[in-house]
């Protein structure tokens, strides 16, 4: 009989104490977090943060979020955002309030609360954000009598002197310039200021020349020997067609040009020592202009000047 009392006893006991479990387990817990509770006066912001934890399956409604918008006739509700919640916490929301009474001497006004609602099986259950007490105090000083008070005179402008933002604008423009027209000389866009810097830079000078002249032996000869004196100038030495492949051994950045170079070099040979020149000997100065050009290129790659 002791036993069955004290079975019976256990279970209520057990029972009660699940019952206080699940209870505690059911509610919403809201921690607020505040700036400073002083200080604050006409046209203030004021900014909350509620950390709210839930039991399981506690979803919070988004939709049923207060709209920001007149709360009384002090305070308005400028915004409600959701954001990451801390550690042990499931939600986060961030209060912005504005007040606008106006008040003669400091008092204590008291932000109300705000209704959140969850969902969870199928039903809904409101919470509250807590209320909170802040100190308030009026812009002008009771003790003062109105006939006193007068508004501070505006600002004058204060004259900045544009001297030094034209010297500065100067320069600016300036440096501008000189790099653009840099650019322009480097990639030959200027013709009064044409890159001719280095040995086959000078050769396209003068077969620029020789291209307004009629076509003829003298003149192809002419274009053959500007090609010949910028590779000689190039290399150092007299280059010969048996010292091509050292020449682009020595110089591996024209080895793309070993062909043409070959080739040229056969009709240079028929056109200066041939027995009987014909017109088939011929070179038109565009042709020897090309490679020069070539030659050129890649001469100043990598080089500034």
């Amino acid at each position: 009989m002791n036993n069955n009392l004290l079975s019976w006893l256990v279970f209520f006991v057990l029972l009660m104490t699940g019952g206080i479990a699940r209870s505690e387990s059911s509610t919403v817990v809201v921690e607020l977090e505040t700036p400073r509770a002083y200080g604050y006066s006409l046209g203030d912001k004021i900014r909350l943060k509620a950390h709210i934890k839930t039991p399981l399956f506690y979803q919070l409604e988004t939709g049923f979020l207060p709209n920001p918008g007149p709360l009384n006739d002090w305070l308005r509700l400028d915004s409600v955002e959701l954001s990451d919640a801390q550690s042990g916490f499931d939600y986060a929301l961030a209060m912005t309030y504005q007040v606008f009474k106006s008040v003669d001497a400091a008092t204590e006004l008291t932000i109300p609360t705000l209704p959140i609602r969850f969902s969870h099986s199928g039903t809904s259950e409101t919470a509250n954000i807590p209320a909170w007490t802040f100190g308030y105090s009026p812009l002008l000083p009771k003790s003062k009598p109105e006939a006193q008070i007068q508004p501070e005179p505006e600002l004058s402008a204060v004259p900045i002197s544009p001297d030094q933002h034209t010297l500065r604008l100067t320069v600016l423009w300036a440096s501008a310039a000189l790099i653009l027209l840099y650019i322009g000389w480097f990639y030959g866009k200027i013709p009064f200021l044409e890159r001719y810097s280095g040995a086959f830079g000078q050769a396209c000078r003068d077969l620029k020349k020789l291209k307004k002249l009629p076509p003829s032996q003298e003149t192809s000869q002419k274009a053959m020997q500007c090609f010949h004196r910028a590779l000689n100038q190039l290399a150092g030495e007299t280059v010969f067609a048996a010292q091509l492949p050292e020449f682009f051994s020595r110089f591996p950045q024209f080895k793309s040009l070993e062909d043409r170079t070959g080739i040229f070099f056969q009709a240079s040979e028929r056109l200066f020592f041939s027995g009987h020149p014909d017109t088939k000997t011929l070179i038109a100065v565009e042709k020897i202009e090309e490679l020069c050009l070539l030659y050129r290129k890649l001469e100043r790659s990598g080089r500034w000047i």
